[in-house]
């Protein structure tokens, strides 16, 4: 039927026969694209009639007829004859676009003109944006147009319902991963991405539903909130997706950028005062939704370059590449033919891309959950094994508890006893590394104690080292000590391994410790520090990552002055280790250290310790002897330090735990190794590793 319409522009409330009145007004529809009247009308509102004539083949004759227009947009009343046939959609003021649904109407015998007489078709059309009537519209007996008109719209519109129940079951399957595992945020994002694609597809599948064909919903409002809406957030989701899926972090302009032209993208929208707007806008919106996936596209082509996260590019890319082929499929159809619609195959492709996505993102976590199931194990075991050996000294000792005397002895015995197996838990306090001179004073306000600190090096290389402090006192604060060392050791050494932050070093400290002290109420506050290029160069890079510690102190030999390392990472730091459902953000402090820099770190036993008029020590004073005494060495530090605060607290018992460790900067040159044989370190770097490499 595509080469007998014809057309003529009329008034809102003309009839068929003010359209038979302009017959010779009629103009022959040459365009035969699927965007025709478009071409020829324009996008403003406008009536018109489309006229079609035929004769009746003999062996068509005396049975139903059916007339099959895949394609014809926005809405319109058929005529046969002069007599009405059908209407699909609705005229203003209450509009409804028909979408991509395909037209059939029915034509009785008893409406046709049989035995060679012509019959006329009169379609009045309301049409408006990108409007067409499809030139492959067709003619044949019921029977067999009603088949073809099923196939056809299942094709252009049901076939999408299928999609619909595939993105919400990913939807709420992610939705609940990322209620599993917070710090996984691309879960959240591939969640909220599958939510915004419903929206997004339901106005091809919308005329097979209730609620669009009864016009509850005005169709500019749908159109908003369904097609235009939802292709802004997909587009800025991906790009979030892309980010938290390569652990990469846009610079803070580029994420307000980004938010900004989401926003002002939906305001658009939003604003849009009818159709014909809504369409002016589209390609401002459109160009848009490109800016956004390209700042994706850019973190996607700096981490293959860099290679630093080179394997999940490689991932991401295997994901969205069917959904990259099936756009070039989709523009190379659309320009071989513009007469047809055909399905969008690009939704074809983001449905596979979304498949692809389950699977990977569904590997990841079940690859995170067999590595924590395996930390926790060895964790258990290691807690297990020294809670019989504290059992077993129990026992011993529990042969002297036959009078109320030897309970006291006995429990004297028990706390001396943890006293040493803590003691000996910790390395040597005094040890000599490549281009470092380093003290520990480690002083516990009863038989054991809360604070625990360690070394991490290899061979004569210090690599870092910690300071942390339990809350609390006694036995078991110090479990708590002996419970996260080989736990921080681990996570320390593993994280220098793979080149990790600092404060995601200590954020995987703290869930573990979380999880393995259970209902322990104890948490705790400390330092975790890294050093670079130690070995060869006179100076040294530091990282200092704070969990909720006193801020360390270090002298610039420079500068003759001493600076309290408060981060300069730009971020809020709260929290501590250990603190269940409580939201942490552990502070970083970057410097650098040359010849002759000091570096104190000291628990708050120290700088809160009082005298008898119950003033603090506080820093002052430690700032006055480093700046007074940097050319002595690092046990010479300590010890004025610590008869300064001797001479403070006039001998005063204390009151808290106390730990300080200086470390002097020296030149690697000068370095004299320790003697041979000194074992008192308990985990050598190389045990720890090969632990690790086992439960990798």
């Amino acid at each position: 039927m595509g080469d007998t319409f014809y057309y003529w522009v009329s008034t809102p409330d003309s009839t068929p026969g003010d359209a038979m009145k302009h017959y010779k007004d009629f103009k022959k529809l040459e365009d035969k694209s699927s965007r025709n009247l478009e071409h020829v009308l324009g996008q403003e509102p406008k009536f018109v009639w489309i006229r079609s004539e035929f004769i009746i083949p003999p062996e068509f004759r005396n049975q139903p007829l059916g007339l099959v227009i895949p394609h014809l947009r926005f809405a319109e009343m058929l005529y046969l004859n002069g007599a009405f046939v059908s209407m699909f959609g609705s005229f203003p003021p209450n509009q409804q676009s028909t979408l991509f649904k395909s037209h059939f109407f029915n034509f009785p015998p008893n409406m046709l003109n049989q035995n060679g007489e012509k019959n006329t078709i009169l379609i009045k059309v309301f049409s408006q944006g990108k409007s067409g009537i499809s030139s492959h519209s067709f003619i044949q007996p019921s029977r067999f147009s009603f088949s073809e008109h099923e196939l056809i719209n299942f094709r252009h519109a049901r076939m999408y319902m299928f999609f619909e129940g595939t993105l919400v079951f990913t939807f709420l399957l992610f939705l609940v991963f990322y209620i599993s595992l917070k710090t996984f945020r691309e879960y959240l994002d591939f969640a909220l991405l599958n939510l915004a694609t419903m929206f997004f597809i339901m106005p091809f599948f919308a005329t097979e539903m209730p609620f669009y064909n009864d016009g509850l919903l005005p169709f500019i409002i749908f159109i908003k909130i369904t097609f235009c809406i939802p292709i802004c957030l997909m587009a800025y989701l991906n790009t979030s997706f892309i980010e938290n899926f390569e652990h990469t972090k846009l610079p803070f302009p580029i994420k307000i950028t980004r938010i900004a032209i989401m926003v002002f993208q939906v305001l658009l929208i939003v604003f849009a005062k009818d159709y014909v707007t809504l369409m002016n806008i589209c390609p401002l919106v459109l160009g848009l939704v490109f800016v956004q996936l390209g700042f994706g596209l850019v973190v996607v082509i700096m981490n293959f370059v860099k290679k630093n996260n080179r394997r999940l590019t490689i991932e991401i890319v295997h994901g969205y590449m069917p959904l990259i082929l099936s756009v070039f499929a989709d523009l190379y159809i659309r320009a071989k033919d513009v007469t047809q619609t055909y399905p969008f195959i690009t939704i074809f492709g983001w449905q596979i891309s979304i498949l692809a996505f389950i699977i990977i993102l569904s590997v990841r976590f079940s690859r995170v959950y067999s590595r924590n199931e395996q930390l926790s194990t060895h964790l258990q075991e290691e807690v297990e094994s020294r809670t019989q050996d504290l059992k077993y000294a129990n026992n011993e000792l529990s042969l002297l508890n036959d009078k109320l005397k030897q309970e006291k002895i006995r429990s004297d015995m028990d706390l001396e006893m943890a006293s040493v197996v803590q003691k000996r838990f910790f390395p040597q306090p005094d040890k000599h590394f490549r281009g470092w001179d380093i003290s520990i004073f480690y002083a516990p306000q009863a038989k054991v104690s809360g604070d625990l600190y360690d070394y991490y090096s290899f061979n004569d290389t210090l690599n870092g080292l910690s300071l942390f402090d339990v809350s609390g006192h006694g036995i078991a604060a110090s479990l708590v000590t002996m419970l996260s060392k080989n736990v921080i050791s681990h996570a320390f050494l593993k994280g220098y391994r793979n080149n990790e932050s600092i404060d995601s070093i200590l954020t995987k400290i703290n869930n573990v410790i979380i999880y393995e002290k259970g209902e322990i109420d104890n948490y705790m506050t400390g330092l975790l520090c890294r050093f670079e290029d130690s070995k060869d160069t006179s100076h040294c890079q530091v990282e200092i990552g704070n969990a909720g510690h006193p801020y360390p102190l270090m002298y610039s030999k420079k500068d003759n002055k001493v600076y309290a390392l408060s981060g300069n990472d730009g971020k809020r730091h709260f929290g501590a280790i250990g603190m269940k459902g409580i939201a942490v953000s552990f502070g970083t402090s970057f410097f650098e250290m040359d010849e002759g820099d000091i570096l104190i770190c000291y628990t708050d036993g120290l700088t809160e310790a009082t005298n008898n008029k119950l003033d603090q020590f506080g820093t002052e004073s430690i700032k006055k002897i480093m700046t007074e005494n940097s050319e002595s060495s690092a046990g010479e530090l300590v010890e004025k330090i610590t008869g300064a605060l001797l001479n403070f607290t006039q001998g005063k018992a204390l009151e808290d735990d106390i730990t300080i460790i200086i470390a002097k900067r020296m030149n690697p040159k000068d370095f004299i190794p320790d003697m041979p044989g000194d074992d008192n370190v308990l985990i050598e770097p190389e045990e720890v590793l090969e632990e690790l490499d086992t439960v990798e």
